[in-house]
């Protein structure tokens, strides 16, 4: 299986479709593999009908692919609000939110930092307080709501 390949040819039909794509997780259930797909868009977010419009337009992608011989199991959804950030577009995104970042090694004792996005240049992810971190240096990043950004849904 070409990770590379499946997620170019899924990117991609999200893409006609007005849709981003976030994440992909791999996995099984029952024996067969699992394919996660988080999608998102720009404005408007993302509905239940959304994901089963485009949980349909993946599956037809996987097939004429054939990516999966065997049958596969695929679950479509929004990355939620607590959403991976990988891209610089992401981080670009998203200036002035909050973000919690765990770097593949530790600075300055630590591999976990919190922070609002003060912005991206130069390959690094810049946090409030001037933290600045090289993009290939974080192992995980993801938007990190306050509470008020969780009660009012935002």
């Amino acid at each position: 299986m070409n990770k590379e390949k499946i997620e170019n040819e899924v990117a991609n039909t999200l893409d006609v479709s007005g849709f981003e794509l976030v994440d992909v997780k791999y996995g099984s259930h029952n024996g067969k593999p699992l394919l996660q797909v988080f999608v998102d868009r720009e404005k408007g977010g993302v509905t239940l009908d959304d994901c089963e419009t485009l949980s349909e337009k993946v599956g037809a992608c996987l097939d004429m692919n054939n990516f999966y011989e065997n049958g596969y199991f695929l679950e479509v959804s929004s990355p939620g609000m607590d959403r991976v950030l990988k891209k610089e577009r992401d981080f670009r995104r998203f200036i002035g939110k909050h973000a919690k970042l765990r770097l593949k090694l530790p600075f300055n004792g630590s591999r976990v930092y919190y922070g609002d996005i003060a912005g991206f240049e130069n390959g690094q992810v810049i946090l409030s307080g001037d933290l600045k971190f090289r993009l290939e240096d974080i192992d995980e990043a993801r938007l990190h709501p306050t509470d008020d950004e969780i009660l009012k849904g935002k």
